[in-house]
């Protein structure tokens, strides 16, 4: 785009700030040099550029230096020059202190009350007026600090083996590829009755907002008996890849050698803690360049709660269904230019940091969904879309610099 913005792109920004302002209550007091509009300036600005506080507050001053600066013109004013306005970047230090005094209950509520506004103004909008499917999978950020209640122990990667774990509920249809809620996790609560509490939270969420789920997709790291049951709980269809213990291989070997009961009912746990669903067995599409040393190589399994009749229609697609998984991956992939840097220990700024990452990644989304509908394409069939993350992030950083100054046009009125 290249800062050649649209209207649009004005009435997404204007709308993002000003429920930004509306719902983030940044502490300051009546004599304090920086506002909160300047402190959500800031915080704006270094989630988009992907910086760290100190050094991407130096950057951003800056930039407002250059384009506070009067411009030169051929004949001279009879008129005294007015002085300009001093550009309003807060230093590191005081943008970290702010967003440290605010309280992590208090963040948590701003922080949801925030992203549901975004998906309201994507529900007045169309979509979710059809059926969506969403999936549920965790993602795990590097820590090279100590350990603490939030961090969790894994495999080693990027040169550590502690993370912060984050359970994420994203649409995962086209164009419409939302997070409905983000729920960190604490240490140990990796376990099974852990997850089936946080499936249950993100699920609820989604109710909440009135969502017509379609189906519900996860990977075999949430194919536990009590997750499972949460999930019939809630009342939404789902698919997980199940895990290959002993009875789903007895189930595959049986299907290879009968050739029949691709679709058979099945169970977990024992007496008044069983739970029952439906296993179908499919065979990969593409085999393997490495030599199968095992039968079982060559097959997969879900677990679903879709009756029988209807898993059997359908047996050939789910597999197809849910290949759209794929589609949270790329989610988090896009996450890193939205979120800002940050070495600093406290778990309150790293949670905030995340949470707007969030807020910012649906706004880029909802702008994504207006232009698909402005081009004349419709939302299922949008492949590619028409706005990279860095495009967006640089005209969003654009508008943040020429509005600290000036009113601007009407309808970026609201910032002054």
């Amino acid at each position: 785009m290249a800062h050649d913005v649209s209207r649009a792109l004005m009435w997404l920004f204007t709308f993002s700030i000003n429920i930004a302002q509306k719902n983030l209550e940044i502490p300051t007091r009546y004599n304090s040099i920086y506002t909160q509009k300047d402190v959500l300036r800031a915080l704006t600005f270094l989630s988009l550029e992907r910086e760290y506080a100190e050094g991407g507050l130096k950057r951003l001053t800056k930039r407002l230096r250059r384009a506070n600066q009067p411009k030169e013109t051929f004949k001279k004013s009879r008129r005294p020059a007015t002085k300009p306005k001093k550009p309003k970047a807060p230093d590191s230090d005081t943008l970290l202190l702010r967003l440290k005094q605010i309280s992590r209950p208090k963040a948590k509520s701003m922080l949801c009350n925030l992203n549901r506004q975004v998906l309201a103004a994507a529900k007045t909008k169309g979509a979710f007026r059809k059926k969506v499917v969403v999936a549920i999978d965790l993602t795990f950020i590097p820590y090279y600090g100590k350990m603490t209640r939030w961090v969790n122990g894994g495999k080693p990667k990027r040169g550590t083996s502690y993370f912060h774990v984050w359970a994420t509920l994203r649409v995962v249809s086209p164009a419409r590829r939302f997070t409905i809620k983000a729920v960190p996790i604490k240490r140990g609560c990796l376990d099974a009755a852990s997850m089936a509490k946080t499936v249950s939270e993100l699920l609820a969420e989604a109710k909440s907002l009135n969502l017509h789920v379609e189906l519900v997709l996860l990977d075999k790291g949430f194919c536990w008996r009590e997750v499972i049951a949460a999930l019939e709980t809630s009342e939404y269809k789902f698919l997980a890849a199940a895990k290959r213990d002993k009875q789903v291989k007895e189930a595959i070997l049986d299907y290879f050698s009968t050739g029949k009961g691709q679709v058979r009912h099945f169970g977990k746990g024992k007496g008044e803690e069983r739970v029952t669903f439906n296993l179908t067995i499919h065979r990969f599409k593409k085999q393997r360049r490495k030599r199968v040393h095992n039968i079982l190589e060559l097959y997969g399994a879900f677990a679903t709660n879709l009756g029988f009749g209807e898993a059997l229609r359908v047996w050939e697609r789910l597999p197809e269904y849910y290949r759209r998984r794929w589609g949270i991956e790329t989610g988090y992939r896009v996450d890193g230019g939205f979120r800002a840097l940050t070495t600093s220990k406290n778990e309150k700024l790293r949670f905030i940091y995340y949470q707007y990452m969030v807020f910012l990644e649906n706004v880029w989304t909802l702008f994504n969904m207006g232009e698909a509908k402005r081009q004349g394409v419709a939302l299922e069939a949008v492949k590619d879309l028409s706005v990279t993350g860095k495009d967006f992030g640089e005209d969003y950083v654009h508008l943040i610099v020429a509005t600290a100054f000036d009113r601007g046009p009407p309808w970026l009125a609201v910032l002054s």
